[in-house]
């Protein structure tokens, strides 16, 4: 049997305990052919489907593609990773701390997790979180409320702010939205068709999430935040970027893998992914990503040519306990 079928094996066990309509839609990229896999919990049995097509919320692996974008950028000439972010904000941060464009992609701008307060306001929708956080709430608490973590460059402190604040800085760069940079320079050239940011831009099926009870959960919108969560996307456009990503003659790739600082033993932080690497081990790249009842993975290793996705509407939680640690095995 190979990895990927004990693989395969694994997740169909796993997925008689879920509740039922749990669904998952996996792909895994080898001496660049790809083999898509769909399995559904249908109540009394496992069913095996053609879901390559359906979309899933992506959750933080938006950043993987929020930081292939900065990398663009760079490649291309239009911007120094070590630029200032201030020389493309028309306002000055609290206490003027000197974040460059990398720090943001790389986790180390000191940024908080999130703008301290946001679940406060009078808008606030605990089940849509990142809706109805508009371009003038981001303004205005990066001008009069922001508290730094630490030091810009000091440590790796994982901030979604970080990431919604670069996708905003780079839509000022490019005068677009993020969500049309995306569609331009990734999306549309690697033919990733059912892609987008907007639910309502989707033209295939959409996967509903799941609670851990089997309950439905709402749609989650990244607003302003859009470069940190806000991807909907199929595993068959997620293997399309992930074979991009293997080519050993990406440019934009090797920018994000050869920028990366320690977070902790073997595993670092990269532009937009994770890099974990050890004496002993090949090195792999990977990024999770989850919202109220969708997770989602990429793991890649390029030295190997091997990629896996995973998109599923299993909640992050215990997608993260039991599913994301299977799926190194696969790449190795």
């Amino acid at each position: 049997m190979t990895r990927t079928e004990e693989f395969i094996d694994k997740i169909t066990t796993i997925l008689k305990i879920l509740p039922v309509h749990t669904e998952v839609s996996i792909s895994v990229t080898e001496n660049n052919t790809t083999t898509y896999y769909g399995l559904k919990n249908e109540g009394e049995e496992i069913s095996y489907l053609n879901n390559k097509t359906s979309a899933f919320e992506i959750g933080s692996v938006t950043k993987s593609f929020t930081g292939n974008v900065l990398a663009q950028l760079e490649v291309e000439g239009k911007i120094s990773l070590d630029d200032p972010i201030s020389d493309f904000l028309h306002f000055e941060l609290k206490g003027n701390s000197a974040i460059t464009l990398k720090q943001l992609g790389m986790h180390t701008s000191g940024l908080p997790r999130m703008p301290i307060g946001y679940d406060d306001r009078r808008n606030f929708i605990k089940e849509n979180p990142f809706s109805n956080y508009y371009e003038e709430d981001l303004i205005s608490y990066l001008k009069n409320d922001l508290k730094m973590e630490s030091q810009p460059g000091e440590r790796v402190m994982y901030s979604n702010l970080g990431f919604g604040l670069l996708s905003y800085v780079m839509s000022r760069i490019q005068g677009q939205s993020f969500a049309e940079i995306v569609e331009t320079i990734i999306f549309k050239p690697l033919k990733m068709q059912h892609s987008a940011f907007s639910i309502n831009r989707i033209s295939t099926k959409v996967i509903n999430g799941l609670d851990k009870e089997g309950n439905y959960t709402p749609h989650w919108d990244g607003g302003i935040l859009d470069g940190c969560i806000g991807i909907i996307s199929t595993s068959e456009d997620l293997a399309k970027f992930a074979m991009a990503t293997l080519d050993v003659k990406n440019k934009t790739t090797d920018l994000q893998v050869s920028n990366a600082v320690l977070a902790k033993p073997e595993v670092y932080s990269a532009i937009g992914w994770v890099l974990v690497k050890s004496s002993e081990t090949e090195s792999i790249l990977k990024i999770n990503g989850g919202t109220a009842g969708s997770s989602s993975s990429i793991f890649l290793n390029r030295r190997n040519q091997k990629a896996l996705t995973f998109c599923s509407n299993i909640h992050p939680d215990t997608y993260m306990d039991i599913i994301e640690p299977l799926c190194s095995e696969v790449v190795k």
